[in-house]
């Protein structure tokens, strides 16, 4: 059983955010470290996946990920929420409950398997385009529904994308028998830590409700945490009163490099909105659903954080080729010169990952 440890506050911000950004040179390299990078459709200045890679691959560019993609050893699928993943992580996803798939559900699998790969546009002519309601109470293409269906019960998987829309093929691996419940649940628990780093229980618990159909009783996932606890897969750290779980090894590190970064929305290092409270003592909000006359930071409005510490928020958009950003604080702007400069820095650095010419940008502090 791993040693329980108690860090001070300070000294917990300073491991998390030493640990969140490991540096790699390929993006092959980055997914099998990270297992899983979130996605996300919204382009402002550029897609949540693009940002979070950009802080963690040396040279990363808008784009790459998926233009990439078809060459990676990589998957898409949901975990806690929609994203890239590696094919172990993928596996254990792939068998959820359904019942018997629906005629049109195995006419437009077979012709899936006979064509080799399918935009969702390549079968409009064999079963025209009927529209049926959606999830979000729209209408969606029912040819369309019934692939992504399928892709996420794993009966098709994501073999590449034409300016962002999924390209499906029948994975090479059929489904097999539904492996032991509790090891999978255990496995993506260790997963969803390994992304996150230090969290609360309940905060893992409740990301990977969409699993619940493992462990139908909460106690049962509960003791499964218990259990990853007791062999040292999971090590337990307390923190002003707080008990967190982390996969240990991953945050060693203690050195924060002397930068500021603007971050996605969905960066691992603030979804966890409970923990980013008590590290930065103040409530980040993601307000593009929210109507504009209630936004109080911005349609997309990122967390910029210097050094160890989430100082505000930036919004940044692109007009006429130049990136604009614009900072906002939670307290007063730091009057260090060397935040000036590393927020430039910062701002030339999201230009040219946005395939701007150097310079060509305007920062607003």
């Amino acid at each position: 059983m791993a040693a329980f440890e108690k860090l001070a506050l300070s000294d917990w911000r300073r491991r998390i955010v030493a640990g969140s950004f490991p540096s790699f040179t390929r993006i092959s390299e980055a997914l099998r470290r990270l297992q899983f990078v979130q996605a996300d459709p919204i382009r402002s200045p550029a897609r949540a996946q693009d940002l979070m890679l950009r802080q963690r691959v040396a040279g990363y560019a808008a784009g790459d990920l998926e233009e990439t993609f078809p060459k990676l050893d990589a998957e898409e699928g949901y975990l806690f929420a929609y994203g890239f993943m590696t094919p172990d992580v993928w596996r254990q996803l792939r068998l959820r409950p359904r019942g018997k798939l629906k005629k049109l559900e195995r006419e437009v699998l077979d012709t899936v398997a006979e064509m080799g790969e399918v935009h969702p546009r390549g079968l409009n002519e064999k079963f025209g385009r009927k529209s049926v309601e959606n999830y979000w109470g729209g209408k969606s293409q029912q040819t369309k529904q019934i692939l992504e269906d399928l892709h996420h019960h794993g009966y098709l998987r994501v073999c590449r994308r034409e300016s962002g829309i999924r390209v499906y093929q029948v994975p090479a691996e059929p489904i097999g028998e539904e492996a032991d419940p509790l090891e999978r649940y255990r496995r993506l628990i260790l997963t969803t830590a390994s992304v996150f780093g230090p969290t609360a229980k309940r905060f893992l618990v409740s990301e990977l409700r969409s699993h619940n159909h493992l462990l139908p009783a909460r106690r049962d996932r509960l003791a499964a945490i218990e259990s990853l606890v007791a062999t040292g897969e999971l090590a337990e750290v307390e923190v002003a009163g707080v008990t967190s779980l982390w996969v240990r090894k991953h945050w060693l590190s203690e050195e924060v490099p002397d930068r500021v970064r603007i971050l996605a929305p969905f960066d691992p290092l603030v979804r966890d909105r409970d923990r980013f409270v008590q590290l930065w003592g103040w409530a980040y909000r993601f307000e593009a659903y929210v109507p504009a006359a209630k936004r109080e930071r911005g349609y997309y409005a990122m967390p910029v954080l210097w050094r160890d510490n989430v100082i505000g928020w930036a919004n940044a958009k692109v007009i006429d080729e130049c990136l604009r950003a614009e900072f906002g604080y939670v307290g007063k702007r730091p009057r260090a010169k060397a935040f000036r400069v590393l927020a430039e820095a910062e701002v030339e650095a999201m230009a040219r990952f946005l395939g701007l010419a150097s310079g060509a940008w305007e920062l607003v502090l």
